[in-house]
């Protein structure tokens, strides 16, 4: 009968799927005949053969005579074991064929991708939980746990859709992923539970039909609630977005958590150094903040000075046109704009130090935010979009959209 564990895991620490027929009639007993089939022999052959006393210990030696005889050798060459040329050949589990065969015990849609040697993130295809509606089935067969957090936080990033990863066997899950997941919704599951072997053929098990099951329930309730449009909010170990019916998952950073706090106050421009400090949990220096009419980057000092120019040139044209109202506000402007080039250059005319220090908070605060934002682009394009439109950058930063959008944070 076959070991279900111990099949997952040869498939999981062999990572091209190949090992001696010796390791597969142990994980698959006596279905090694029936399953054969999705087994071929390679043209690698292996150094070292398992030690049959104590099969934890040392490996043997594998020794080739000249005249084209194999044995095993024990470490302190106490004992031999006689071997047949193909014990020593490396055999290859077919996964395309598998995975044929699994989606159809599944009840996938199968995938029709390639699958490369060493892939360890297989597609299996797309489970249909509802009319039209179907959503993607990944297997991860990883030696490693932390392969399989970057593999699965990668599909995290990648895609926008709901989806199911079955592993092997438990044996690399991670705590914290498992709760993310579970946070998300995402089924995981093992196939050594998912799948049972009866009667010389695999079938899905309760624990798959519960899942799959439950799976449906939650993006297809009976009694639905609206599922809101707009959201940015912390979710584990990371962040939740969903705009306009799409949804991601943001890794946790610096530049979701500036993002945050832009989203909770629409046209209040702030200044970099200030939202740096509020996302580090502390108290912010400036207690001035920048009229939520004026533009809020205008206070870099090349910016300054062009606008200088141009209020000359406008309070010319005011003043030809007699237009006492506008010629004050201009006047007014130039006032403050003498009175901030007066703070921040010195005598001599180059920029104080405090104010290079505050360049430097502000053009890290832009990075961050500008990573997340292109970021988006990719996952959430419309997310994306909307938001490098909405950010107003400069020594103040401002979420300032031409509509209005009400977010769950």
């Amino acid at each position: 009968m076959i070991n279900p564990d111990q099949f997952w895991k040869t498939l999981e620490l062999n990572t091209d799927r190949s090992t001696i027929m010796h390791d597969w009639n142990a994980a698959l007993g006596e279905t090694l005949e029936v399953l054969k089939i999705f087994l071929h022999p390679t043209e690698e052959h292996v150094q070292s053969y398992p030690n049959p006393i104590h099969p934890k210990c040392h490996p043997y030696y594998v020794v080739a005579h000249r005249n084209g005889t194999y044995q095993a050798v024990s470490e302190n060459r106490d004992h031999v074991i006689d071997l047949e040329p193909n014990d020593i050949v490396k055999y290859r589990w077919d996964m395309l064929r598998f995975r044929k065969l699994l989606a159809d015990v599944l009840k996938i849609n199968p995938a029709s991708d390639t699958i490369k040697k060493l892939d360890c993130t297989i597609r299996l295809g797309n489970l249909a939980v509802a009319p039209g509606k179907e959503y993607p089935v990944y297997m991860e067969l990883v030696d490693r746990r932390n392969f399989f957090k970057d593999d699965v936080n990668q599909l995290l990033l990648k895609l926008k859709t709901p989806f199911i990863v079955v592993t092997g066997t438990r044996m690399f899950w991670d705590d914290a992923l498992v709760e993310v997941l579970r946070e998300r919704n995402i089924p995981l599951l093992p196939l050594s539970e998912a799948l049972e072997f009866r009667d010389d053929q695999f079938v899905a098990s309760d624990v798959w039909h519960g899942a799959v099951e439950a799976f449906r329930k939650t993006l297809y309730p009976e009694n639905m609630v609206a599922v809101p449009p707009y959201e940015f909010r912390r979710k584990g170990q990371g962040w939740m977005v969903r705009f306009d019916g799409e949804e991601t998952f943001l890794k946790d950073g610096v530049g979701p958590v500036y993002l945050s706090l832009l989203l909770r106050k629409p046209n209040i421009p702030i200044f970099a150094s200030d939202l740096q400090a509020i996302a580090a949990g502390q108290k912010p220096e400036h207690t001035q903040r920048v009229s939520s009419g004026h533009k809020s980057d205008t206070l870099t000092l090349e910016q300054a000075h062009k606008r200088y120019n141009e209020l000359v040139a406008e309070l010319e044209e005011a003043k030809q046109d007699h237009n006492n109202l506008l010629e004050k506000e201009i006047r007014d402007e130039i006032e403050k704009l003498t009175v901030y080039l007066a703070e921040v250059t010195g005598w001599d005319g180059y920029v104080k130090k405090e104010i290079d220090e505050a360049e430097k908070i502000r053009q890290a605060v832009f990075r961050a935010i500008q990573r997340t934002v292109i970021l988006l682009e990719e996952l959430l394009p419309k997310c994306g979009e909307h938001l490098e439109d909405a950010i107003e950058t400069g020594f103040t930063i401002n979420y300032k959209p031409s509509t209005p959008v009400e977010w769950i944070l």
